[in-house]
């Protein structure tokens, strides 16, 4: 009878924790997962520069300095520390960005998920080749240490390198997660209006980060309607006798009029 009614107690305990945890799992929003992949990059970058200065530390005293004892087991433990939190955080920048595509069919995991694994294997990589240089300066063979020395110093490059790809990669999608409506207007060279048909074969949005082409919903229309969030270049297809110029515009929710639409003005010119 006991056994019995602690297992419904711990049944019991165990549905109430699933309840009480619930609304924070529904209230996740890919917005919040892109800020972990951020977050995780943020790590990655600093325990990455930190690894960078502890190699720079210990080729000045051994190889400049000539101290024929420098702290290289020192390096070696914090190095494979750090390299054990790096490898933390890009498990967490894996998994947050396959949630965050899970809610948000617009986000491809793909990019982020290849350089996380590469940030692994080339932290792998950094831990052994530290083993390697710790071995042969006790040794005192600096000739042999100093190529170990300079590849390790290439492989945390890579790995802050990849970290910077992941943040931006993140970032882009994290602006992504706002549409925005765009409607382009046409001036002339003295900044009136153009209104009224023009020869203009249609407009065109260029997303600058993911070298993808937006067009309107039909050939002559002036409005993007739902613009993913992002830095365009908004241009003209000319006609036979005129044309407009480009604007490159990073779009954000203060350039809205009140119609809810971007402006974007191109300069118009015919001959």
């Amino acid at each position: 009878m006991i056994t019995l009614l602690r297992n419904a107690f711990l049944r019991n305990a165990a549905v109430a924790t699933l309840l009480l945890w619930a609304p924070a799992l529904q209230a996740q929003t890919a917005t919040s997962f892109l800020n972990d992949v951020l977050g995780a990059a943020g790590t990655i970058n600093t325990d990455v520069a930190a690894n960078g200065n502890a190699l720079k530390s210990l080729v000045i005293d051994f190889f400049i300095l000539n101290n024929p004892s420098p702290d290289a087991d020192g390096f070696v433990a914090l190095t494979t520390l750090r390299q054990s939190a790096i490898e933390g955080a890009q498990d967490d920048a894996t998994a947050a960005i396959g949630h965050a595509a899970a809610l948000d069919s617009y986000i491809n995991p793909a990019n982020i998920q290849t350089w996380s694994a590469q940030i692994e294997g080339l932290g792998d990589a950094i831990v052994a080749k530290s083993a390697v240089l710790r071995s042969l300066i006790l040794a005192g063979d600096a000739t042999a240490a100093y190529p170990v020395a300079l590849s390790i110093r290439a492989d945390l490059t890579q790995q802050f390198n990849l970290s910077k790809q992941i943040a931006r990669e993140a970032a882009y999608y994290k602006q992504a997660q706002q549409a925005f409506n765009v409607r382009i207007l046409l001036e002339d060279y003295l900044g009136n209006p153009v209104t009224g048909s023009t020869g203009l074969y249609g407009y065109y949005a260029y997303n600058e980060y993911t070298g993808e082409y937006v067009y309107p919903d039909y050939i002559f229309a002036d409005e993007f309607p739902d613009l993913r969030g992002s830095t365009y270049t908004f241009g003209a297809y000319p006609g036979y006798f005129d044309g407009a110029s480009s604007r490159r515009v990073t779009l954000k929710a203060s350039q809205e009029g009140p119609d809810g639409f971007i402006p974007v003005t191109l300069q118009y010119w015919s001959e």
